[in-house]
């Protein structure tokens, strides 16, 4: 009797891509009992299987047999269903990741920001600018991007400072906020005004001298003056050299 086709992983669990579904949801549900019999029968620990949007009739199926959902995008959702008790299945990402610009010019100022949204709660929340990456983006190329994006100054990469980690982050994730320190080639600031109430190149002394600036930035901020950082090099990646490393090193 035919069945599913499926990928099978190094980790005991196997794979149904949208490519080995069938077309409607009679077919789906013959094949899909015979598969998992089939699957118990070869000590499979896991099943993965990648429902389409255009074929989210099959949910429901799956749903009834015991499948949860583990994670999606825009264009599918992905179920998992353990066959084995003991069997391990990884959580989907657990962070997000973000980049905050220490950007520092030839008169000693830093290149500071205030957010709209913190305008009526933090009136003096002066802040670097920065964001989130986005997908497939380094943290050398995403810090220079959100740092002309919300100012308009380019700039170009110095070092890796260091980092905050809280759990408190978007869509119950925990957050990840690399500091970095870059070199500005320009000094006009031309602010995004969707997003940044006002920006400004504040000297640094008052800065750190400013009590109503928060112990956090300082800090971050002394770090950027007192230390070099860890320089960015970029290696080929493990599989492929099209998806290359970023590493931070000394140098």
């Amino acid at each position: 009797m035919f069945h599913l086709n499926s990928t099978d992983n190094r980790y005991g669990g196997t794979y149904v891509s949208p490519q080995d579904l069938p077309n409607n949801i009679d077919d789906f549900k013959v094949l899909i009992t015979v598969s998992l019999e089939l699957w118990r029968k070869n000590q499979i620990k896991v099943v993965w299987i990648n429902i389409p949007n255009k074929k989210s009739i099959f949910l429901s199926v799956l749903y009834a047999l015991g499948f949860e959902n583990h994670h999606c995008s825009e264009s599918f959702v992905m179920l998992t269903k353990r066959l084995q008790e003991e069997a391990i299945i990884p959580p989907y990402a657990k962070h997000t990741i973000g980049v905050g610009g220490i950007v520092i010019n030839d008169d000693n100022e830093v290149l500071s920001i205030r957010e709209k949204d913190h305008i009526k709660t933090h009136p003096h929340n002066w802040k670097f600018p920065g964001g989130m990456l986005d997908p497939s983006e380094h943290f050398s190329e995403g810090v220079m991007r959100e740092v002309f994006e919300e100012t308009g100054v380019k700039t170009q990469f110095g070092s890796f400072i260091g980092f905050r980690h809280h759990h408190q982050g978007q869509f119950s994730t925990s957050n990840i906020y690399a500091i970095c320190r870059l070199k500005p080639l320009t000094r006009k600031i031309v602010i995004q005004e969707s997003e940044i109430a006002d920006a400004r190149w504040f000297p640094v002394d008052d800065y750190l001298s400013d009590e109503k600036i928060g112990e956090y930035n300082k800090q971050v901020l002394k770090s950027a003056l007192a230390f070099t950082g860890l320089s960015s090099i970029k290696l080929p990646g493990y599989m492929s050299s099209e998806n290359d490393y970023e590493v931070f090193l000394t140098q």
